[in-house]
């Protein structure tokens, strides 16, 4: 009698020892997945601190390029003046040279009426008859003395005329150079004005998605935060679920959908662009088709979940083995935490909630807080 009881004893003291360790197991997966999450908020919260300092050197840097603009906009305004003044400086030049082309022209005339006299003189020799005419040799010297002078006129007319010719084709290579160079310099300072318009648009580009990294990085630290809260929750509601895991091979979690978009391990997210593990699998399947549980177990999380899991259901089947069901559809939720379900009992709806780009089942199996490949634990797997 005596040992029938102590075996009792023995058996139901193992039978709780069994129970206590499943329960450990199952809490301590929760427990890492907690240290995980907070293991992650603190990258974030270091990206963040990074895109911070980021911004700050994008706004310095665009600073300083206000600073040159502002600064170019008064050598532009110099400049601009400057041309004015020239312009104003041509104008006069113009003026110069309209006057001496004026008295080009009278000189030039001049010039041609006396190469006409000339030319009549010459065919008719009135300059020796003229001095033939004199009565004396006195009168005979000063019509000579007279024609000299005339003479010395006509050259001095032509020195002057060639003089003017020169005057205003200096005048007129003056204006251009003056005109040139304005133009030259005004056309360098608008190519340095456009090169740091440039250059301003590509920092103020750079700020903008440094503000869009801070916001997601401050985002996801949030996210991670409420993340970790609700974990150390479902930690705290799994205290009671402590069993054993009994449930031999699971089933496939969306019944006659089996085509897999992302497999386990690591990905370029869709969305977020960067490289990142995957711990699960993304299985295709259309909008409200049937979610059925994996395994029997107990539920210990049903409801929305942050970091972009979106509606999230969570079971724990004993052992330490627990199944996710991500994305689920808004109003998609047909179990309740604390509530005890069965292999293959519809759980929930296919839907698109939190970061996803279209509606497919997210499946997670996690052996003591360890995320494992969900296909070494399936059936019917296709």
């Amino acid at each position: 009698m005596i040992k029938r009881i102590l075996s009792t004893v023995v058996l139901f003291l193992l039978l709780i020892s069994m129970t206590f360790s499943s329960f450990a197991v199952s809490v301590q997966d929760l427990q890492k997945e907690l240290q995980q999450t907070q293991k992650e908020k603190q990258a974030a919260a270091a990206q963040k601190k990074a895109a911070q300092k980021t911004l700050l050197n994008d706004k310095k840097v665009r600073e300083q390029i206000i600073n040159e603009l502002q600064q170019k906009g008064y050598e532009k305004s110099q400049i601009e003046a400057r041309i004015k003044d020239i312009e104003e400086a041509i104008k006069t030049l113009d003026e110069a040279i309209a006057q001496a082309q004026k008295e080009y022209d009278e000189q030039l005339k001049l010039f041609q009426e006396r190469l006409v006299v000339l030319y009549v003189q010459s065919r008719t020799n009135a300059h020796m008859d003229e001095i033939l005419q004199s009565s004396n040799f006195d009168e005979m010297f000063k019509k000579v003395h007279m024609m000299q002078l005339i003479s010395k006129l006509d050259q001095d007319l032509m020195d002057s005329i060639k003089a003017k010719e020169a005057e205003i084709s200096q005048l007129k290579t003056l204006r251009e150079q003056e005109e040139q160079n304005a133009r030259q310099e005004l056309e360098r300072s608008l190519a340095e004005i456009k090169n740091l318009e440039a250059s301003r648009a590509a920092a103020e580009e750079r700020i903008s998605k440094s503000e869009k990294s801070v916001a997601y990085w401050e985002k996801a630290e949030r996210e991670l935060d409420k993340e970790s809260q609700e974990l150390a929750a479902i930690s705290k509601r799994a205290s009671s679920s402590g069993t054993a895991y009994t449930g031999g091979t699971m089933e496939w979690p969306t019944p006659g959908y089996y085509g897999i978009s992302s497999p386990f391990g690591a990905r370029i997210h869709p969305i977020l662009n960067v490289k990142k593990f995957h711990g699960g699998i993304d299985i295709n399947a259309p909008m409200s088709a049937n979610i059925v549980a994996a395994a029997s177990g107990k539920v210990i999380w049903s409801g929305w979940r942050s970091g972009g899991s979106g509606n999230t259901i969570i079971i724990d089947h004993g052992g330490g083995i627990t199944t996710l069901y991500l994305h689920i559809k808004s109003g998609g939720l047909l179990v309740k935490e604390g509530q005890t379900v069965k292999a293959g009992q519809t759980i929930a709806k296919v839907g698109s909630t939190g970061l996803s780009t279209g509606p497919h089942l997210h499946f997670e199996v996690r052996v003591n807080g360890e995320r494992k490949n969900p296909l070494n634990y399936v059936s019917n797997k296709k």
